[in-house]
């Protein structure tokens, strides 16, 4: 198949409700590579994005068009805002809906029933659509209708159990992990049931449940438990079956380096990097086991080694040892990475109102069809006119009369 000029997705439209990370990510996912994606909110409940990691002392009345979240997950879509409440609204989203080729939502499960907007009425007007729904529990089960957010699910699918040192409470992590992954499942699915259209010329209803996609990727909780009847407990930064393995303090403050032994022949190489410590020879850590086994006393010497390190350089040497390691980074550190700036990591994206500022690139690059930078993340209703008149044939005065009946705006109410 020939790939058009403009992006491997360019004539995909994509109507998209999401909100908060889970949905925005996978939409900003087909969004790089060209997708048409229109990002749907209302004037009275935008995405809970824009008002994100803005300035401590940011007040202007326009500040939810600045926050800096947002302008990362909003990159390359349009903005509409439509009261779906409203029966124009759902009228207007109807025949966008007849026109678009996917809707993503990750409302609650009850909530598109509720607005008359359920796949079955979308399907009507486009037997071609593709409708995915992330809800937080799926359609079916006692926990349907309950609202979810990647911070409770984690918990709720057993990552947070697992999270956190032995004698403490359990965990979460730094970020909403789940989110992403979810986003992750949902462009797949987007992908597939695209591939499936084009086999069948009919559309689909796909459903995502958020808290899945995290309770899946614990296969080997799961499989201690069904197969050996274990529930397994939280180790802090041990693994179950290597050792050394942890974050290690280096030299200055809060400085550290990651470290995973696997084998012998890295213990052995681990050994020559610091030296060849009388400690190391000692008969608790001759093999593999023993050294898991006396992973206490272990983690003591190896503190004390790494300690006058400088955490880069001795995550240097010992990866040109063969040995796994890392220094632990701050996001400062991130952003200043040889590497990642020589991998092009970050793009430097340019809004009139939020400004100029190097944002996380897409980390998925086709060679032959790569991601493309094609606008900032759009300002609240900032494509109104446009996408309403050019999709629905709507005139001027109808695009104001809808303004002044309070369907779409471009201003927080």
């Amino acid at each position: 198949m020939t790939q058009p000029p403009d992006g491997i997705l360019a004539g995909v439209r994509v109507i998209d409700l999401t909100h908060a990370w889970a949905g925005p990510f996978a939409t900003q996912l087909l969004a790089d590579y060209s997708a048409e994606v229109i990002k749907i909110e209302t004037c009275e409940r935008p995405d809970m994005l824009r008002f994100s990691t803005l300035a401590a002392d940011e007040i202007r009345p326009d500040a939810y068009n600045r926050g800096g979240w947002f302008q990362y997950l909003g990159r390359n879509k349009l903005g509409l805002t439509l009261d779906l409440k409203q029966p124009r609204g759902q009228e207007l989203f109807k025949g966008l809906a007849a026109q678009s080729d996917v809707v993503i939502e990750n409302f609650s499960a009850r909530v598109m029933h509720r607005l008359g907007l359920e796949y079955a009425v979308l399907q009507a007007v486009n037997p071609r659509l593709i409708m995915i729904s992330m809800p937080g529990f799926g359609t079916i089960g006692p926990y349907k209708d309950f609202v979810a957010f990647g911070e409770m699910i984690e918990p709720f699918a057993g990552l947070a159990e697992l999270t956190g040192y032995a004698d403490g409470a359990p965990l979460r992590l730094a970020v909403a992990y789940p989110d992403p992954v979810a986003g992750l499942h949902a462009a797949l699915a987007t992908l597939l049931a695209l591939r499936q259209r084009r086999q069948t010329g009919v559309g689909q209803h796909i459903r995502i449940p958020h808290r899945e996609p995290i309770t899946r990727m614990l296969g080997e909780a799961v499989l201690d438990y069904t197969v050996n009847g274990r529930t397994q407990r939280r180790i802090g930064n041990r693994h179950r079956a290597w050792a050394p393995h942890g974050c290690y303090p280096c030299r200055g403050q809060d400085r550290w380096v990651a470290i995973t032994v696997r084998n012998d022949a890295e213990w052995t190489a681990l050994c020559q990097v610091f030296g060849e410590p009388a400690w190391a020879h000692e008969p608790g850590f001759a093999n593999s086991f023993r050294r898991w086994k006396h992973a206490d006393l272990l983690d003591q010497h190896v503190a004390q080694a790494t300690q006058p390190w400088e955490a880069t350089a001795l995550a240097t040497r010992l990866c040109a040892a063969g040995i796994p390691a890392g220094a632990v980074q701050t996001n400062q550190d991130l952003f200043c990475d040889a590497h990642l700036q020589a991998r092009q990591a970050f793009w430097v994206m340019a809004h009139p109102l939020a400004g100029t500022y190097p944002y996380p690139a897409p980390s998925t690059r086709l060679t032959g069809t790569p991601p493309r930078l094609a606008r900032p993340a759009p300002n609240l209703g900032e494509h109104n006119r446009d996408l309403l008149t050019r999709l629905l044939g709507l005139s001027p005065a109808e695009v104001e009369d809808l303004e002044a009946k309070g369907v779409i705006g471009t201003v927080v109410r």
